[in-house]
């Protein structure tokens, strides 16, 4: 068993955030880049497959690279077989398969980057509600999500920063709770702070790792 963390980086790969996980993780990581590298390895990793987390993409969720519809394709295969965590890039082509819609944050197409407080209602995967820091970076957000889905994080920025998935374990984060201050240079965030600011998020990554790891399989509620 193991979890396929699925990096679509157009530039430069997340190394760093898959080793942090990779030493938590009680389960094996496969790491694939689709973007770089085609779907082949990604198919052959499904024997096995216990989990999938989607990492965020210089690419637009808006737009269709030539690899980005197979990968539509396989996650949309999965979402009913495995649980899935989608970050940035990640929660918002979740969002669009399931039926919602994303768009601009701001009609000139700013990025917005640095950390922001959000709100998590309370939830199965990390427990009580709360209000982390979380690193962001992002151009594009969800703006509508589909039926069949519920909010569980607000911001002052961001009207769903966290979804769930009312019948199928599938969360999604527009933040990048699996940020580490190496993720934070490779992307110009300029950010700094303790350990412990780190840590809320990580956290956040570490509950679904552990989830999947305890047998957490569709049909249990994500919201």
């Amino acid at each position: 068993m193991h979890v396929a963390v699925v990096d679509p980086a157009v530039h430069t790969p997340e190394l760093d955030v898959f080793n942090r996980m990779s030493r938590r993780s009680r389960l094996p990581l496969t790491y694939h880049l689709p973007a770089l590298f085609g779907l082949d390895d990604l198919v052959r990793a499904e024997e096995g497959l216990a989990g999938i987390v989607v990492f965020g993409s210089g690419a637009s969720a808006q737009e269709d690279p030539p690899w980005a519809p197979p990968l539509r394709a396989w996650l949309e295969r999965h979402l009913d077989r495995v649980p899935v965590l989608g970050l940035c890039y990640g929660h918002q082509i979740l969002a669009q398969i399931l039926g919602g819609e994303v768009g601009w944050v701001t009609p000139d197409r700013r990025k917005l980057v640095g950390r922001r407080e959000v709100s998590l209602r309370a939830d199965r995967l990390w427990g009580a509600a709360r209000r982390v820091p979380l690193l962001i970076s992002h151009r594009e957000e969800v703006k509508r999500l589909p039926d069949d889905c519920v909010v569980l994080g607000t911001s002052e920025d961001c009207a769903i920063d966290a979804f769930g998935h009312r019948s199928l374990p599938i969360w999604g984060f527009q933040p990048h709770p699996e940020a580490t201050p190496a993720f934070a240079r490779n992307n110009d965030v300029p950010v700094e702070g303790p350990e412990s600011l780190w840590a809320h998020g990580h956290a956040l990554v570490d509950a679904f790792l552990d989830a999947v790891a305890d047998g957490l399989r569709p049909g249990a509620s994500g919201g």
